[in-house]
């Protein structure tokens, strides 16, 4: 028996567990949904007021954590697959331990990266009065969301970045 084996499910009974999980989460929103279609009342099940309802600050400075989270994410994944590689090439063969720290160095910058298009998405910042608000509405929902886009963008760039940089 392994270590995940207690003699009553296998390694795949977690993985069986997650997707049961996913499945029952998706016929939920599908019955509910059906439900509102069906009644009548379809415009009341309407994903759209999420954007509308939330501020667009709000989208800025989430896509601005988004961007340092996962910058960081890919880096510390990177680092981590290529410490597991250096630990086992510095065993087999002591000498070329030095060598191989320039890939950590790669997903460091990777972090930084992050943090660095994470400051200059902050300056992108406006401050604004109530009355600036209501004339430059569509400006500052516009900005919003491609502040928050381009946190996300950059975070799954990085993300892919960190992960590709411990593999290669």
């Amino acid at each position: 028996m392994g270590v995940y084996d207690s003699g009553r499910g296998g390694k795949g009974s977690y993985a069986i567990g997650c997707y049961a999980a996913y499945v029952i989460t998706l016929l939920v929103f599908i019955a509910i949904g059906l439900f509102y279609m069906f009644s009548g009342r379809g415009s009341e099940f309407d994903v759209g007021w999420v954007l509308e309802s939330i501020s667009s600050y709000t989208w800025a400075c989430v896509g601005i954590a988004i961007a340092i989270s996962f910058s960081v994410l890919g880096a510390a994944w990177g680092m981590f697959i290529t410490g597991a590689s250096i630990v086992g090439a510095g065993v087999k063969a002591p000498r070329i331990k030095t060598k191989n720290l320039v890939s950590v160095i790669f997903c460091e910058a990777v972090a930084i990266y992050g943090i660095i298009i994470a400051i200059i998405l902050v300056q992108n910042i406006d401050d604004t009065t109530p009355e600036d608000w209501l004339d430059n509405y569509n400006t500052y929902i516009f900005n919003g969301y491609c502040l928050f886009f381009a946190g996300l963008l950059t975070g799954m760039c990085n993300l892919a970045c960190g992960i590709c940089v411990g593999i290669v």
